[in-house]
C-alpha cells in the first residue's frame, strides 16, 4: 500500500478510537474487551498507544508476540486514561510522519492500520462505537493476501480473495467483514464453519487454519 493511504487509514482510525473512549468513565474502562479477553479497555488502548510509540523508537524486538504487547499495556496499566489518548495522539503523529517518510519497509510499520483497525473493530463488539469503514476491511483483506496468497478462495460481495494454509484447496462464500475479523481470530471455528462452504468436508480444517492470530472459542459479534 502507498504511504498516502496508510497514513490515511491509521489516522482515521486513531481518531475515531480517541473519540469513543476519551469519556468513558472507570467501570467502563474497566470492562473486559470479549475479542481480547486478557485486556480491558484501558489495557488495550494501552497498546495501541504503545505500538505507536515503539513502532517510531524502532523497537520491534518481539513484534508483535505476547511478551512485546504485554511491556506496553503494563508501562501504562496506572495512567490516566487521558494521559495514554494524549500519549497516542502525539506518538501516532510521529509514527505517521515514519510511514510517510518512507524510511522502513518493515511490514507491520508501514501499515499500523491494521493492528488499530482490528482493535477498533474489538471496541466495536464491547461499546458498540461503530464498525470500521469497508475500506478498512477490504485493505485489510488484501493485505493479509498480499503476503499469503494460496488455496482457499473466499468469495464476497467485494471480491473474491485467495488465502494462503496448509488446508486442501477449497471454496467458501461469506461476508467481507466476517473474513476481515475471522483473519485475526476473532471468530471461533464454529462460525468459520458455518460460512457457505462449496466442500463442507474442508469447513473443519480451514475453520482453524485462517486466522493468522490465536483464535477465539467462543462465538463473537460485533
Amino acid at each position: 500500500m502507498d504511504p498516502t493511504t496508510s497514513v490515511t487509514l491509521y489516522a482515521e482510525a486513531r481518531a475515531r478510537v480517541i473519540a469513543a473512549v476519551r469519556e468513558l468513565d472507570a467501570a467502563s474502562l474497566n470492562q473486559t474487551v470479549p475479542a481480547c479477553p486478557e485486556w480491558t479497555v484501558h489495557n488495550l488502548v494501552s497498546h495501541l498507544a504503545g505500538v505507536a510509540a515503539d513502532f517510531t523508537a524502532g523497537n520491534l524486538d518481539g513484534a508483535p508476540q505476547p511478551p512485546w504487547t504485554a511491556v506496553q499495556v503494563d508501562e501504562r496499566r496506572d495512567r490516566p486514561i487521558a494521559e495514554v489518548l494524549d500519549e497516542w495522539a502525539f506518538s501516532g503523529r510521529a509514527l505517521e510522519q515514519v510511514v510517510a517518510g518512507g524510511t522502513t519497509s518493515h511490514p507491520l510499520v508501514c501499515n499500523p492500520w491494521v493492528d488499530a483497525g482490528t482493535h477498533e473493530a474489538d471496541l466495536h463488539g464491547l461499546l458498540g462505537t461503530g464498525r470500521p469503514p469497508a475500506e478498512l476491511w477490504l485493505a485489510t483483506i488484501a493485505w493479509v493476501e498480499s503476503h499469503a496468497s494460496g488455496p482457499l478462495t473466499v468469495i464476497t460481495p467485494d471480491g473474491t480473495f485467495h488465502l494462503a494454509g496448509d488446508a486442501p484447496p477449497a471454496e467458501v462464500r461469506t461476508s467481507s467483514y466476517e473474513l476481515f475479523r475471522a483473519l485475526f481470530g476473532r471468530r471461533s471455528p464454529a462460525q468459520i464453519e458455518s460460512w457457505a462452504w462449496t466442500d463442507p468436508e474442508h469447513a473443519a480444517a480451514w475453520s482453524v487454519e485462517l486466522p493468522r492470530l490465536p483464535q477465539t472459542p467462543l462465538p463473537l459479534v460485533d
